[in-house]
């Protein structure tokens, strides 16, 4: 999967601009506050159809001015067009300039991952910050699970709107109890399917990364018993068991949406084992492996963004990420300079000086 060219108008502190990239690697320079950062958002807006910084869409549109416009051209096979227009009153999705009416149509058609340094928050936020992650890269991949999650979302609103009635009709409990578990079947079997691919790649690419013989992987926290193939019955004896207590605290307690992930090293979660640097590769290798996942799923290898991840590394694991995906995908890194190092390799520059983006040859 390729952008060939982003085009921004009144996004962020971009007044209109246009970036032909390259297939391979592209680096973004400038100082901080120039908008590195808001680039690399564009493309993730495009991606998700959402920012991964912000939950107002109105808060993109650039000072002073009503609207904004986001765009590309990427190649997968064939060329598509995707834009994204901000107003007023919300937002249009555009996929070969014909708007589209549900999420579902746009999301994923382009697929990027992107490593920030927001992301080493992740070990200690609450599960369903890690949640958020699991479904957002499913999702990217897999139209079945969009729709089951999306029907397991209204059928808990459903049931948590039951439990607070007085005197709940118990019937139309057992309906909404044996409809969420047909659809909570799929998607632990995704999210199972998901840990499980993340876990071929990850171990091997956190010791490239790091240059250690330590392993690093996902654990998969399941409302069921995770070596169990009846997922149903797990689940019918989980609303059975806590059925009363759900009635009696007039919510749902349980369910696919309190399921989490844990970051492990050495089978050991970070939070207690790891230092800052292990987390950063940990969160590094769990990215990479991101990138293996969507192409086992899709057969397509998505964009890469790496967001100042390189003046958190010393020399050697600057080196070890360059060397990891050089020639594999479609890179676009930001950095405050174009390191030495970097000047072996075949790269494409961009300099950004207050949202005004002029390709450069300055690290040449």
């Amino acid at each position: 999967m390729i952008i060939k060219n982003l085009r921004l108008h009144n996004f962020r502190n971009y007044e209109k601009t246009e970036i032909v990239l390259d297939p391979g690697m592209n680096l973004i320079t400038g100082d901080n506050a120039q908008g590195k950062t808001n680039l690399l958002e564009s493309m993730v807006c495009l991606s998700l159809t959402r920012s991964h910084r912000l939950n107002s869409d109105q808060s993109l549109i650039r000072n002073g001015t009503d609207y904004a416009e986001i765009g590309c051209i990427f190649e997968d096979g064939t060329d598509k067009r995707i834009d994204i227009l901000i107003h007023p009153e919300g937002k249009t999705l555009l996929v070969r300039k014909q708007p589209v009416k549900r999420n579902s149509e746009f999301i994923g058609l382009l697929n990027v991952i992107l490593f920030s340094p927001d992301d080493m928050g992740i070990f200690s936020d609450a599960p369903k910050e890690r949640r958020k992650i699991l479904n957002q890269e499913i999702t990217k991949v897999s139209p079945q699970y969009l729709t089951a999650l999306s029907k397991y979302n209204a059928l808990l609103k459903d049931r948590n709107i039951l439990l607070k009635q007085d005197e709940p009709d118990v019937r139309y409990l057992d309906v909404l109890d044996e409809q969420m578990i047909e659809v909570s079947r799929i998607i632990i079997d995704e999210r199972r399917k998901f840990v499980s691919e993340i876990n071929r790649h990850m171990p091997g690419i956190f010791q490239r990364l790091s240059g250690t013989d330590l392993k690093g992987t996902v654990r998969y926290h399941s409302v069921t018993d995770e070596e169990s193939n009846d997922i149903e019955n797990g689940l019918r004896m989980l609303y059975m068991n806590l059925r009363l207590r759900d009635l009696e605290y007039h919510v749902t307690g349980n369910g696919i949406h309190r399921e989490d992930i844990e970051f492990d090293l050495n089978d050991q979660n970070v939070i207690y084992t790891a230092s800052q640097g292990q987390k950063r590769m940990i969160l590094l290798a769990f990215k990479l492996s991101l990138m293996k996942f969507a192409e086992s799923k899709s057969g397509k290898v998505p964009v890469l963004l790496l967001d100042d991840v390189l003046s958190e590394l010393d020399m050697t694991r600057q080196k070890n990420l360059i060397r990891e995906i050089y020639g594999k995908c479609q890179s676009i890194i930001t950095s405050t300079d174009y390191p030495e190092f970097l000047k072996d390799y075949q790269i494409r520059e961009f300099r950004i000086t207050h949202g005004t983006v002029t390709e450069y040859n300055g690290g040449k």
